[in-house]
């Protein structure tokens, strides 16, 4: 259960790049240029993904990978291959958690689930970003900080290159950093729309979380 309330919690984060969501942004022109035009011309972005989780002692204490999926403004699926499979699913109404191995389901209402949470800095807008976030420049990378006390990070480094995102680094509480390197991104390529639906399987338990 540790494992899956970390996935779940770094693809919330992740979110971030979904529709923004409490934080500052102060940045020279170059890197701010390069978010701004991600949220101009960015509609769809999809690709592969590595997850690493690091902790105050510098040990590597999550590992996970797989395939992700993003509609803006809010839609996606982050499918987890290794070391366990497990589907999240953002419809635009419902937030579902699969977890495959114990044939499980968890869904809950998608606005609820994600609130002002930062969840959707991929997929999320611009403007509502920037009313969230200081964002300040570290060479390719984009420092998030939240304006506002009680989020689910001190702080997120988003990297750019060439108008779209290549890593993704978020700094809990705990002292804890998780780097998501984004691999074989493709950005405005038709997307599977099923894909961006869930439907659960014959078999399987369904919760609804409040």
């Amino acid at each position: 259960m540790k494992d899956y309330a970390q996935r779940l919690r770094i693809v919330l984060l992740s979110g971030l790049l979904v529709v923004g969501g409490g934080v500052v942004i102060t940045a020279t022109a170059g890197q701010q240029a390069e978010l701004e035009a991600y949220y101009e011309r960015a509609e769809t972005l999809q690709g592969l993904f590595e997850q690493w989780t690091i902790d105050e002692r510098d040990r590597i204490i999550d590992q996970a990978s797989g395939e992700f999926v993003i509609e803006r403004p809010a839609r996606f699926r982050w499918s987890y291959a290794e070391p366990f499979a497990q589907e999240i699913v953002a419809d635009g109404e419902r937030l579902w958690v699969y977890e495959v191995d114990l044939d499980q389901v968890t869904v809950r209402d998608q606005h609820a689930a994600l609130g002002s949470a930062p969840a959707q800095l991929l997929s999320g807008d611009y403007a509502a970003l920037t009313a969230a976030f200081e964002i300040i420049e570290k060479e390719q990378f984009v420092r998030l900080v939240p304006k506002e006390a009680g989020q689910a990070f001190d702080e997120a480094r988003l990297g750019l290159r060439d108008g779209r995102p290549f890593a993704l680094e978020i700094d809990d509480a705990l002292g804890q950093t998780t780097r998501v390197e984004l691999l074989e991104v493709r950005v405005n390529e038709s997307v599977d729309e099923a894909k961006l639906r869930f439907e659960p399987p014959a078999g399987v338990d369904v919760y609804k979380a409040d």
